[in-house]
């Protein structure tokens, strides 16, 4: 077997949400394991080949100074920023370079502590940051946000129009960055502090999946479409499967199939019952971001399949993975939602045992997930033989053709900074 790059670096994604709560780009970390036989220029080719003009937007976070400095000498890959670490905007050989970067057509996104840049008004050579918030910095945003009643907020607020920031851990702090200080975008969503907040709730479909869905249906889509849509919202994808299933439909048919469970609804039916359903939807935006990322890890899942694996597995192994986190959303124990759905004993046995041959693929996209821990990847790909540049491969195809639905409305203009 030819050695290529991807064998050779680990790749974990975050995303970066912004004021609409969508998909603006894309965090990825690459950390070399054999340093020796990495380079850049490989590494730019094979995500020139790969990454459309249409994608989120590609940070690299290149874990390798040697390589960074590689990169920064390579013909950009169109859609692409790289990320660079603070300190090279400091001294003035490293300047120089960062300044031929951008003649070449770099797009620069500098990496720094919020504290470390609060008397600078200008970023050098104009380029966007990367910010991570401490405590104190949080504390401080929040202080800040405005009071009912009182015209102007209380104190000015640390948090700088757009920029992107991380270390955002709760729904205050995002909202605070993204709708009235102007940030460009969020790395990361604070999801324990979203779900938490909606504990007491009633569980509850997606709004704009379900407008989304009933548009299609007006418009007489394919069931590729619908089936596409539907697999958007985990609760809506489980909440179909229990009523196909169910005595109204003549008792447990056994239906595990998404496309059969949309089958056996009809068109018609199915916009009747997503009627009902929009009746108690959810209409926080703070949950889409929880959402889609739940759908880019199951579609990653899917993704580290073999490609020329059968439709019907790469549903199956879709609704697994999709399935992995609805006790957060549904507000009850796995092993009791799972057990009320006729799915296949694969699926039980990677949800609630960990274990069958479906638990690689989800521990596999679930380390891929978790950037701060990249480190740990190339052991889990070994212990469950799955090569990196397979997983490699499997991840780029998904972020490359990740699509956010762009029914959000548009925020109103934040309160200062833009």
């Amino acid at each position: 077997m030819s050695h290529t790059v991807l064998d050779s670096v680990a790749m974990a994604y975050q995303p970066v949400w912004n004021r609409r709560r969508l998909l603006a780009a894309v965090r990825l970390s690459v950390l070399p394991t054999d340093p020796a036989s990495v380079d850049a220029a490989h590494l730019m080719q094979v995500l020139g080949d790969d990454w459309p003009v249409n994608a989120p937007v590609l940070v690299l976070a290149l874990d390798s100074p040697d390589l960074l400095q590689q990169a920064l000498r390579c013909a950009p890959v169109p859609n692409t920023w790289l990320e660079v670490p603070a300190v090279l905007f400091e001294h003035p050989e490293s300047l120089a370079m960062l300044s031929q970067a951008t003649r070449r057509g770099h797009t620069l996104l500098r990496r720094g502590d919020l504290a470390g840049m609060r008397r600078e008004f200008v970023a050098p050579l104009d380029a966007r940051s990367l910010l991570h918030l401490s405590a104190e910095d949080a504390l401080e945003a929040l202080r800040s946000r405005p009071v009912e009643g009182q015209p102007m907020p209380p104190h000015p607020t640390p948090i700088r129009p757009g920029q992107i920031y991380r270390n955002v851990c709760n729904r205050g702090l995002a909202d605070h960055c993204l709708d009235e200080a102007g940030a460009w975008g969020i790395l990361g969503w604070p999801d324990d502090d979203v779900l938490y907040a909606g504990r007491h709730l009633p569980p509850a479909c997606d709004e704009i999946v379900i407008r989304l869905l009933r548009q299609a249906l007006d418009q007489d889509a394919s069931i590729e479409r619908i089936e596409r849509y539907v697999r958007q919202d985990p609760v809506l994808v489980y909440r179909l499967l229990a009523r196909v299933n169910s005595a109204a439909y003549g008792g447990r048919h056994e239906i595990d199939s998404l496309r059969h469970a949309i089958m056996m609804f009809g068109f018609s039916a199915l916009d009747r019952w997503l009627v009902d359903q929009l009746a108690g939807a959810d209409t926080d935006l703070a949950m889409h971001p929880v959402r889609y990322g739940l759908v880019m890890r199951a579609r990653l899942a899917q993704h580290l399949l073999d490609p020329g694996s059968e439709e019907e597995l790469r549903a199956e192994v879709y609704t697994t993975a999709i399935f992995a986190q609805l006790d957060r959303l549904m507000h009850e124990p796995l092993a009791n939602l799972i057990d009320r759905l006729p799915l296949n004993d694969r699926v039980a046995e990677a949800l609630i045992s960990h274990a069958g041959p479906y638990h690689p693929l989800l521990d596999i996209a679930r380390a891929q997930g978790e950037a701060d821990s990249i480190q740990a990847l190339p052991g889990i790909c070994e212990q469950h033989e799955v090569s990196l540049e397979h997983a490699n491969r499997a991840l780029l195809r998904m972020l490359a053709t990740s699509r956010d639905h762009g029914l959000a409305p548009e925020p109103a203009a934040p309160l200062r900074g833009v």
